[in-house]
């Protein structure tokens, strides 16, 4: 019973379908033109994101990449530049016969013109110290035993990273002094890194993008938070520092110990066995990449809906010509009859044909006469709807004269109809004023006063609904170039709404003091508050809209116009309610700017 039914289902399914879309030659023409415009613009779309996509990102990591590679070569220069000064100073003692106060000499001046040296000294083979731009210092300086060993080999050294009392980063750079094809003395420096360290502070990308160095153990030397540095932190286990350790030039994607993705590129700094490693975040790295991924689907989404939109406005427009020939063959419905058309066809062409051997048909049962008579009815029926609708108005114009004496009648014509005409001019008023706008004639107005008078306009309606009102003004001048008129119109507009509000009374505050905002200037603020009805917060993001009203009979522009005047002077206004408890609107006027006439709308 229940496979039954479920084929019976599938079978009324299967006929509604055919009806709705497959039996309709303008669905065929558009499902058709769907299929050969839809699908290659989704692939392309999807071609053209993945490559884009793809290209942005190896820009992205190129791009990194010449930044390590710059920024190495430049340390390897500033590592370089000292070593080649030793040895040109080492080959020159090597090749005459110099005191060791000559010595001295050479080296003192090496120190006071080169000032990335700290110091710098000479010693024999056995490490005693011959000279040193340090005259007069009795403590003998320090240096790794490893320089000596090197030196005597002929080799010249480099230290590790240290540092002197004041955190200042240095290392030690030894070279042999050479005379007659040996070794016979090493010339040592203590070379002053302040100015590496600025070279990796000066690698920085947007917010997250950092760079930092890393000795050939894995120890940094040079970040841009020192206390890792001077903490010895070690990054060996790191991806990118084993890979830049190892003598690879590269840019990657990698995720650190805390989960948060990186783009890594790294090169390794010649000739000293450091590495320069640069991180960014992914998401920042990528910023850009995700825009345009974004971009290129709105894109592709508006062109597959305007594929959509053309397909059905294509079918349809071959379509028609169609069914306008079936209205022709209708209209001919009153000419010579023939034969019935016989047809299987379940589309439009079918539908073309079933009409005409339909319309053949009726003509033979039918009178034209018959026919007419419906067209004569239908015109009657209009007629006489349009003859109820003047009996009222009929009515008024026979009666005024016969009853222009009838107090009751005249009094309530003299009540309903100019308050009608002044509602419907009010609201042509707004209307004019919101789509085409007034000029605003500014000077320099007091705003306290202007307040004041509005108040005092307004004194009849606050007694009439009971509303208490109180007025609190700060120090200070209330100057402001604005158009007088224009602004007593924003007032009345709040007040009026706040009236509105508090239909049982209530207390209206209104409050003005001058605030300072910085690199925006001096600012009146005007504080309107109630306690009314209050707005619920789904309505507080649609009160400045055009033609949003709760109020009956009334066309929403009140707060629209509002805000256009304020906007008009320079100004702002922010509003906040809550129900049961009231509502406060917040003007901002700026003080005191030049007089002119602006051109509204």
């Amino acid at each position: 019973m229940k496979k039954k039914k479920w084929r019976y289902s599938r079978r009324r399914l299967k006929r509604l379908l055919l009806r709705m879309f497959y039996r309709r030659l303008w669905t065929k023409l558009a499902i058709a033109l769907l299929v050969i415009i839809t699908i290659p613009v989704i692939l392309l779309g999807i071609l053209l994101v993945n490559n884009s996509q793809q290209a942005l990102k190896n820009s992205v990591l190129n791009n990194h990449k010449q930044i390590v590679t710059r920024a190495a070569e430049e340390i390897g220069l500033f590592v370089s530049r000292p070593e080649d000064i030793l040895k040109a100073c080492a080959a020159m003692m090597g090749r005459v016969n110099i005191t060791a106060w000559e010595q001295e000499t050479i080296l003192v001046e090496l120190v006071l013109n080169q000032s990335i040296f700290i110091r710098a000294f000479s010693v024999d083979p056995s490490g005693k110290v011959i000279a040193s731009s340090e005259l007069g210092k009795k403590t003998a300086p320090q240096y790794p035993e490893q320089a000596l060993v090197a030196v005597q080999a002929g080799n010249p050294y480099i230290s590790e990273v240290k540092f002197l009392d004041n955190n200042t980063p240095y290392l030690n750079i030894a070279v042999p002094i050479k005379k007659m094809g040996g070794v016979r003395k090493a010339l040592i420096a203590d070379v002053n890194l302040r100015k590496m360290w600025e070279i990796i502070d000066g690698i920085k990308l947007n917010k997250t993008g950092w760079a930092f160095l890393v000795a050939g153990d894995g120890v940094v030397i040079a970040h841009q938070d020192k206390q890792q540095v001077l903490k010895n932190k070690t990054y060996k286990n790191h991806k990118d520092v084993q890979a830049v350790l190892s003598g690879q030039t590269n840019a990657i994607e990698l995720k650190d110990e805390f989960g948060q993705n990186w783009v890594s590129s790294y090169t390794p700094v010649p000739n000293t066995g450091w590495g320069i490693i640069l991180r960014q975040k992914t998401d920042e790295a990528y910023l850009f990449s995700n825009v345009m991924k974004v971009q290129s689907w709105i894109m592709i989404i508006l062109a597959e809906l305007a594929a959509i939109l053309a397909s059905i406005f294509l079918a349809r427009m071959l379509v028609k010509p169609l069914k306008a020939l079936v209205f022709r063959f209708k209209s001919t419905a009153n000419g010579e009859l023939g034969q019935n058309i016989g047809t299987r066809r379940k589309d439009e062409i079918g539908d073309l044909i079933r009409s005409f051997n339909r319309m053949t048909e009726e003509l033979k049962r039918a009178k034209s006469r018959e026919h007419f008579s419906t067209i004569g009815e239908s015109v009657t029926r209009v007629a006489h709807e349009l003859k109820n609708s003047l009996v009222p108005i009929k009515s008024f114009v026979y009666l005024f004269p016969r009853k222009y004496g009838d107090e009751k009648f005249v009094d309530k014509f003299s009540r309903l109809m100019p308050d009608e005409i002044n509602r419907w001019e009010r609201m042509i008023k707004d209307l004019s004023e919101f789509s085409t706008g007034t000029e605003l004639e500014k000077a320099e107005t007091d705003i306290r006063q202007l307040m004041q008078s509005t108040l005092e306009i307004m004194e009849e309606g606050f007694s009439q609904k009971q509303v208490k009102v109180i007025c609190e003004v700060g120090y200070g001048n209330f100057l402001a170039m604005a158009d007088p008129e224009r602004l007593k119109q924003v007032f009345m507009n709040l007040i009026l709404n706040a009236l509105n509000a508090m239909s049982e009374g209530g207390l209206l505050e209104v409050s003005m003091d001058t605030m300072s905002y910085g690199a925006e200037g001096e600012y009146i603020e005007i504080r309107i508050k109630d306690t009314g009805k209050g707005i619920p917060k789904d309505e507080l993001k649609k009160i400045f809209k055009p033609f949003h009203t709760k109020t009956k009979g009334g066309m929403g522009l009140g707060l629209s116009i509002t805000r256009k005047i304020v906007k008009e002077h320079g100004g702002a206004i922010d509003v906040t309610s809550e129900v049961d408890q009231g509502t406060t609107f917040t003007i901002k006027l700026p003080k005191c700017i030049k007089s002119s006439v602006v051109k509204k709308g």
